[in-house]
């Protein structure tokens, strides 16, 4: 017998063959611990039946890569390398690809689909023995999810056992909506709304404002001739730090007025009851003919309905096709005058260029499009629906729709950690109100010139304050001529000089729905942990779902 290759101890000058030679298991595994950093990969051992036969594989779940070695005759004393598969079917670490990611996830998202990304990150970690970063994890749970829930068929008959692991754990509120088969059993699937209980507890803390909108579910690239279209609607309210709050979410197989009759009735019993509500919405014909139904819920007193520009504006140059840039302006600069005089000019500018649009928009009570005439503000300034921030927790997931309910329950219980986590720390530094008030106070104060401005006091406790023109501000009714104080329920520039002239506090003005100790409230709510898919309790009362009939 020939004597074996020895490999040096420190092993940085050979590859990995077969025959070669260790003097110890210690070095073997040495070995290959540097291989794995040098190739960025992961190998590690796995155990064997039989005494001095060791097994080396990679951890990725399809990957080919192994190594067999054994201790060879016991006058050398040596661990060889007897068997060698040198060819890496996966990539390298730091390339991990959702689906490379979704291999080695699927089967413990399988267990539990709800678990965080963190507690993904965590496994991962401890099984491959290297971090990941959370994106790479978010676009791995998302293929992997795709994988679990499969096509909307599939989907449908889970999502009922589903919802009844989130309202065993969660406390959801659901609303199912379906046409029954001649065999009770069977269903034909048209709507499920949906809110938790967090999002109903943290809304009392924001200002009376809800926002709804709606959406394809699925991308048009999604969709296959097995698939329907389903919509997305959703209700969100608006926080402390003007951020979007998810309310309510409702996927339904069609908008039509009977849904969004529905969708709001549902917001208004399962979510919230408070009186003085303003719902923001786009000009829809279907929500107005809802809002304006006699015994609406959404009329007022009860509520008030406001719309949003940009959904305003959209329509108008459907109408006015030919409308040109230049008049779309006027009409948002309509919208966004805080006093009835520019509104006035800019509505005869309107009407000199194009009278037909003018009195199209005369239709339109001025009062649910333009803020000089929103009085005392109860849109707090909102005059337009952000639909990216508003869909933030959706994030174009398309995957079926039990796949849509379990990535917006992660993004929704990340978005309460973020959101408590930030709102604690600034409350243990002192701050009193949130960042983006804050910050605009600033930009006042660095803009502010005591000299460009002069106090002059007038009857009662109001005052004029004059510059490039003139104002009355009241501080006790938080007003300004200027319109920005009550519409922005904080100080304005105007304001601000008749507080620094009278030695005032302004933070004293701020309204109290930008309060950290409310945003901090606000999230306060835990989600709880959702067990594991066999201890999900059965769905009582739902039938077997089954997609709507698709029209070809």
């Amino acid at each position: 017998v020939s004597k074996p290759c020895l490999s040096s101890s420190l092993w940085l000058d050979d590859d990995m063959r077969l025959g070669l030679c260790f003097k110890d298991v210690d070095e073997l595994n040495k070995a290959v611990d540097w291989y794995s950093i040098r190739a960025r990969r992961k190998c590690v051992a796995r155990e064997t039946e039989k005494k001095d036969m060791y097994r080396f594989e990679c951890v990725r779940t399809k990957c080919n890569w192994s190594l067999d070695a054994c201790r060879v005759q016991e006058e050398y004393g040596l661990v060889e390398i007897t068997k060698y598969n040198a060819t890496h079917s996966c990539s390298p670490v730091e390339d991990a690809k959702s689906d490379v990611v979704a291999d080695e996830i699927e089967r413990v998202v399988r267990l539990n689909p709800t678990l965080s990304i963190q507690e993904l990150k965590k496994w991962w970690k401890d099984q491959l023995g290297y971090e990941l970063q959370t994106s790479d994890m978010r676009d791995g749970k998302l293929e992997a999810i795709r994988r679990v829930y499969g096509d909307e068929e599939q989907s449908l008959r889970a999502i009922p056992k589903l919802i009844s692991a989130f309202q065993s754990s969660n406390e959801m509120l659901v609303e199912w909506r379906y046409e029954v088969f001649p065999n009770p059993k069977f269903a034909s699937f048209s709507g499920l709304f949906w809110t938790f209980s967090q999002s109903v507890k943290g809304f009392q803390h924001c200002r009376p404002l809800v926002v709804v909108d709606t959406r394809d579910l699925y991308g048009d690239d999604d969709v296959s001739p097995r698939r329907s279209q389903f919509k997305l609607m959703i209700a969100s309210g608006l926080d402390a730090a003007n951020r979007y709050f998810p309310l309510a979410f409702a996927v339904t197989k069609e908008v039509s007025v009977e849904t969004w009759r529905w969708f709001l009735s549902g917001v208004k019993e399962k979510v919230t009851q408070r009186e003085g509500l303003c719902l923001i919405s786009s000009p829809d014909k279907d929500i107005v003919t809802v809002v304006n139904e006699p015994g609406s819920q959404w009329e007022e007193p009860w509520a008030y309905h406001r719309f949003c520009l940009k959904g305003l504006c959209s329509q108008f140059c459907d109408v006015f096709e030919d409308c040109g840039e230049e008049l779309v302006c006027l009409v948002k600069k309509a919208g966004y005058s805080s006093q009835k005089s520019e509104f006035d000019s800019y509505m005869n500018d309107i009407k000199e260029k194009k009278p037909e649009a003018w009195k199209w928009l005369n239709k339109i009570l001025p009062h649910q499009w333009a803020l000089a005439h929103d009085n005392g503000s109860l849109r707090y300034g909102v005059m337009e629906i952000d639909t990216k921030a508003l869909y933030a927790v959706f994030r174009d997931f398309r995957v079926a729709m039990s796949g849509v309910v379990v990535l917006m329950f992660d993004e929704l219980r990340e978005a309460f950690n973020e959101s408590f986590t930030c709102s604690r720390d600034a409350l243990n530094r002192g701050d009193v109100y949130t960042k983006p008030v804050m910050d605009k106070l600033e930009e006042f104060v660095r803009d502010y010139d005591a000299g460009d401005y002069v106090v002059t006091p007038l009857e009662g406790d109001a005052f004029e304050v004059s510059g490039k023109e003139m104002w009355i501000v009241q501080l006790s009714d938080s007003v300004c001529t200027c319109g920005k104080f009550q519409d922005d329920k904080f100080p304005c520039v105007h304001a601000l000089a008749l507080c620094d002239k009278l030695r005032i506090n302004p933070l004293k003005y701020v309204d109290d729905c930008y309060s950290l100790e409310r945003y901090h409230k606000t999230y306060s709510a835990e989600f709880n942990p959702v067990p594991e898919v066999s201890a999900w309790p059965e769905a009582s009362g739902v039938p077997t779902l089954l997609p709507p009939k698709v029209i070809r």
